[in-house]
């Protein structure tokens, strides 16, 4: 039972309602308590987030697996896993972000694993973490890393403030902003 009830649906503004029936996740559902503008631009992060041109999907799925990690949220976990693999994360990579195992992971994945790591425990990556994170990405994906471990700290925190339940089926594909325009 979460510790704050889901809205009545049926109270709520059209355009939340269509957000809600589109993507029918507890996460939605509990988000639509905010105003239409935060409840809006929340969804509308979290469709860019998921743009495969915003982000690489196994460099996506890393991010967001190292901010379920350090967040204890078994909700994120329950979707990004199953979304890991579907992007092309192997069992043993999934096993290495669970464990700051970094040495198992491509150049790349190990670079923003750690970058996530330092952002989330510290706010601020060493020098010595971005620089080697700034040699393998452009200033925009970097730019983009941070926004997306940002996005998902956010959803760690409301589901563990409202003790959300998990759905009863993870995510087969991120929604996206593409999505929205019919692309």
């Amino acid at each position: 039972m979460p510790r704050i009830p889901y809205p009545d649906i049926s109270t709520l503004p059209e355009i939340v309602q269509k957000r809600i029936a589109d993507l029918p996740l507890n996460i939605v559902r509990i988000t639509a308590h905010a105003s239409v503008p935060l409840f809006e631009a929340q969804g509308q992060l979290g469709r860019a987030c998921a743009d495969p041109q915003v982000l690489e999907p196994r460099l996506r799925e890393t991010v967001i697996l190292r901010v379920a990690h350090l967040s204890n949220s078994a909700y994120e976990l329950y979707h990004h896993i199953p979304l890991g693999r579907a992007a092309g994360l192997t069992e043993v990579e999934l096993g290495a972000l669970a464990v700051e195992n970094y040495a198992k992971l491509d150049p790349l994945l190990a670079a923003a694993a750690r970058f996530t790591d330092e952002v989330v425990k510290q706010l601020s990556p060493s020098d010595e973490t971005l620089a080697t994170l700034r040699k393998l990405v452009s200033d925009q994906i970097l730019v983009n890393i941070v926004l997306t471990i940002g996005c998902y700290m956010s959803i760690a925190r409301i589901v563990a403030v409202t003790g959300i339940e998990p759905d009863t089926a993870a995510v087969s594909r991120l929604p996206t902003s593409s999505d929205e325009r019919g692309n």
